[in-house]
């Protein structure tokens, strides 16, 4: 050959991709319009008065769809209505209920909003949703799981629970101005324990996620932890519940919120602590540190009299003091629980989860030096939560899906089932009347034939 054509894989795959979406596209808007031509056809003419055809863009999985679909008035209801809209859920945000879950997911999982825009435009070629219409979404499915009451189910039962609690620091909007401002969010993951991922690597068995900041007081925080915890678990009172963090005040004091509740002092902070407050004296700090792995709290108090006594340095003197009245929880939670005759698994594991789950948590909200609202903030906390326990794919899918249900409308998906499905497969089907463009260039052409061989079986 003379002339050499210039082809490649990518070129082909990338045409018919844009071919398969323009395809789905035209099937989409002709499915639509047979329901729309049905639902007119089988009104009660009586109370639905035809006016006039309306327009809506629709977003969708399949990119930009463009519908036109019949506008009536509701003589009993006294509303102007889409017969259309009211059947199939469409909503008036005119994003799809499949791709809202979609867009939800990838928002939650990060990096940004602006990273979801990014992805949908190479998806599509063209930017169908910007980063704040993301957002709102996000914000928008995130208030509507708050409301959404829980399913009711029967209460498990547990002979313990795991409470790991700890904080972070997040970039928050101030009002009016996109100025900084750092807010401590509390984080506290509830688990029944662990199981086995790999020879060495554990994961939480069932974990709970729930976060807190701005306004809310510590007491109102462990109350909405107290209560989901009752609503999920059997006798609650009578288990122990194991609260494990480091000396902050709003973590201890969540030990007595529940009846059987023992705070436990988390070995990590404990030991970094007492690390840093007897540097000066290795010899002192080796003791120290082999009081803690021997469950000695009283020889861990007397070390750190003895360095105060020498150096009178008085933050080993505040250390001192307000870990004195709080001496067991030094102690680990198993030998504490053995003590008090608890019958328990013998595969209990150490503490300390709760820095690597604040470190998921950080990642998409701290660490790329972002501002969030207060709204904001607390819509991708409640969101990561969510995906965190698995359970953010179901939820989503079970929002803005409710159909519109009348006597009429049920009666009419009822008895057009079979006929509109006929109609559907011989309209969306016969791609040639679609406007399917590999039809048009001739049979002789390799690809031309195999899509009619293939219409042709599909209409037989």
């Amino acid at each position: 050959m003379d002339e050499q054509i210039k082809l490649s894989f990518s070129t082909i795959e990338k045409a018919l991709w844009n071919l398969t979406l323009e395809t789905f596209q035209r099937s989409l808007v002709e499915i639509l319009s047979i329901l729309d031509r049905y639902l007119m056809a089988k009104r009660n003419k009586e109370r639905y008065e035809y006016k006039e055809r309306k327009e809506k863009t629709l977003i969708t999985m399949l990119g930009e769809v463009t519908i036109k679909r019949r506008y009536y008035w509701d003589t009993e209801q006294k509303e102007w209505v889409f017969l259309l809209d009211e059947l199939l859920g469409i909503e008036s945000t005119a994003v799809s209920d499949s791709l809202k879950e979609l867009v939800v997911i990838w928002a939650t999982k990060g990096p940004s909003y602006r990273d979801v825009r990014d992805r949908l435009h190479e998806l599509f070629d063209n930017q169908i949703l910007s980063h704040e219409k993301i957002r709102q979404l996000l914000i928008e499915a995130s208030e509507q799981l708050r409301r959404k009451e829980a399913a009711e189910e029967k209460k498990k039962k547990v002979k313990i629970l795991f409470v790991e609690a700890d904080g972070f620091w997040s970039g928050v909007q101030k009002r009016g101005n996109k100025t900084k401002k750092k807010r401590e969010t509390k984080l506290i993951v509830v688990h029944e324990g662990w199981g086995k991922r790999q020879a060495n690597d554990y994961k939480l068995n069932n974990p709970m996620y729930f976060t807190s900041f701005c306004s809310e007081q510590a007491a109102d925080f462990w109350d909405r932890v107290y209560l989901r915890i009752w609503s999920k678990y059997e006798a609650v009172g009578s288990i122990p519940i194991i609260i494990n963090g480091d000396f902050a005040s709003w973590i201890r004091s969540g030990a007595n919120c529940f009846k059987r509740g023992f705070y436990q002092y988390d070995r990590f902070h404990l030991k970094r602590d007492t690390k840093m407050l007897l540097s000066g004296n290795q010899e002192n700090c080796k003791a120290a540190l082999l009081a803690i792995d021997e469950n000695d709290p009283e020889r861990l108090l007397r070390l750190l009299a003895q360095e105060h006594g020498l150096t009178k340095n008085e933050d080993v003197f505040d250390f001192l003091n307000r870990l004195k009245p709080h001496r067991e929880s030094v102690i680990d939670y198993r030998e504490r629980l053995k003590g008090k005759k608890y019958q328990l698994p013998d595969d209990l594991r150490a503490m300390g989860a709760a820095e690597a789950n604040v470190d998921r948590f950080k990642l998409r909200t701290s660490k790329r030096g972002r501002a969030w609202s207060t709204r904001g903030l607390e819509a991708i906390l409640n969101m990561l939560g969510m995906l965190y326990e698995g359970t953010l794919k179901e939820a989503i899918s079970g929002l803005d899906s409710t159909i519109f249900t009348t006597e009429q409308t049920e009666k009419i998906v009822a008895m057009s089932a079979g006929q509109i499905a006929k109609q559907v497969g011989v309209k969306a089907l016969n791609a040639q009347k679609a406007g399917f463009p590999s039809l048009d260039k001739g049979a002789t052409q390799g690809y031309s034939k195999l899509f009619r061989q293939m219409l042709e079986v599909q209409m037989a």
